[in-house]
C-alpha cells in the first residue's frame, strides 16, 4: 500500500508532524513560571505588620513604598519631593479630567431631560385639547 499522501505547503511529513498530546516546543519555557513583572508584583503584594497611631495594621509593600516616600517629602528630602510631584501632578490632572467629563455629562443629560420634559408636555397638551373636544360634543 503507498502513501498517497501530498507533502509541500503548509503538509509536512508524517514523520515530522507532532503526536497527539505533544506541544510545539516540547523544552520551552516550563508551565507556572513566573517573569519579572511577575515576580515583583508578587513582591510588592506581601504584607508587612507596621504599627500607625499606635494601631498595628497590614499594609503591602507597595503602600508602604509609597507612605515612605510621602513622608519622607514631607520632612523636606529633595529626593523623595522630585519623584512625587510628577504623580501628583498626573493625579491631579486625572481628576481635573473626569470632573469635566462629569460636568459636560451633567449639561448633556440635561439637555435631554429638557427636550423629554418639553415633548411630554406637548403631549399632555395634545391630550388635554382632546378631551376638551369629547367633553364639548
Amino acid at each position: 500500500m503507498t502513501n498517497t499522501y501530498e507533502v509541500g505547503y503548509a503538509k509536512p511529513p508524517v514523520k515530522t508532524q507532532f503526536k497527539p498530546g505533544q506541544s510545539g516546543n516540547s523544552k520551552g519555557r516550563p508551565k507556572g513560571s513566573k517573569n519579572t513583572y511577575k515576580l515583583l508584583d508578587d513582591l510588592l503584594a506581601q504584607k508587612l505588620s507596621i504599627t500607625q497611631d499606635g494601631k498595628k495594621t497590614k499594609i503591602d509593600k507597595r503602600t508602604m513604598s509609597l507612605l515612605q516616600l510621602v513622608n519622607k517629602a514631607v520632612k523636606g528630602d529633595f529626593k523623595s519631593t522630585q519623584a512625587l510631584l510628577p504623580m501628583m501632578i498626573h493625579i491631579d490632572e486625572n481628576n481635573e479630567q473626569k470632573e469635566r467629563m462629569l460636568e459636560a455629562l451633567h449639561r448633556d443629560d440635561k439637555k435631554i431631560l429638557d427636550e423629554y420634559k418639553k415633548r411630554i408636555l406637548e403631549e399632555n397638551k395634545l391630550s388635554e385639547e382632546t378631551a376638551k373636544e369629547v367633553v364639548d360634543v
